[in-house]
């Protein structure tokens, strides 16, 4: 190729890629400018650990969790709700409105004997309102142990739906090397009785039962109690029971 036709070729090449040179000199030459990103919006309720982890525990009438909170918003904090995710839990709040830079406590509190053994874990859905709906969740994690003094059921409920006294039994089962004595129950309704049902040991388990009979004249609509049974263990020694009623309505008496 002569000389004339190499400088024409060159000179073609240079202009064709005379743009792009440009364009790539102009997008380094520009200063960047960052991006914004808008930050997360942070809740004003903060606890200082969202995880409770008790691990192993001995048999005692009660275990709790303890959650501390604060309101880091700007604007005042109301609980509208907490809602467990086991009946057995018995959460308690210090406050239930925390105006800025206030703090609170929350407690969740379950009895191991009146739950199976084992890897539990539990928790609590807070819903709360600062001027807009917001919500959190605290756990709670327990090993119950095998052998241990437990109650069944965990909880009583009657409906009484006729015009009989109705009646279910309460068992203390303690499987422990040495089991500890019932000494009795005690019930805070007029309308429940208690009655020693009987009292045995077999292959190292003792057992203790309780006739719970809820009276027929049952007042219509619904009533709480507690029974509390007594025993000699000093880590549990009074085992409490929740009992549910439902008396009927009077338009649902028989005529």
């Amino acid at each position: 190729m002569t000389a004339p036709r190499r400088g024409m070729t060159a000179l073609a090449w240079t202009l064709a890629l005379t743009p792009f040179a440009l364009a790539v000199l102009a997008h380094t030459a520009r200063p960047s400018l960052p991006m914004s990103i808008p930050a997360p919006d942070r809740p004003p309720l903060v606890f200082d650990q969202y995880l409770v982890d008790l691990g192993p525990v001995e048999p005692s009438t009660e275990v709790r969790a303890l959650f501390l909170f604060e309101n880091r918003g700007d604007k005042p904090v109301e609980l509208l709700k907490i809602a467990p995710s086991c009946g057995c839990l018995e959460p308690q709040v210090s406050t239930r409105n925390l105006a800025p830079g206030a703090t609170g406590r929350m407690a969740l509190r379950m009895q191991p004997a009146n739950e199976l053994p084992g890897r539990k874990e539990y928790y609590a859905d807070i819903s709360y309102s600062d001027g807009q709906p917001r919500d959190a969740r605290v756990t709670f994690r327990v090993e119950i142990p095998e052998q241990q003094l437990t109650v069944r059921p965990r909880a009583l409920v009657f409906y009484q739906m006729s015009d009989q006294p109705t009646t279910q039994t309460l068992t203390v089962t303690d499987n422990r090397a040495e089991p500890v004595r019932v000494l009795g129950a005690t019930v805070n309704s007029p309308f429940v009785q208690l009655r020693l049902q009987a009292e045995r040991t077999e292959d190292g388990v003792s057992q203790t039962e309780f006739e719970i009979t809820v009276a027929a004249n049952l007042p219509a609509g619904r009533h709480e109690a507690i029974i509390s049974v007594e025993t000699t263990d000093p880590k549990s020694p009074v085992l409490r029971v929740p009992l549910l009623m439902e008396g009927r309505r009077s338009e649902e008496a028989s005529p």
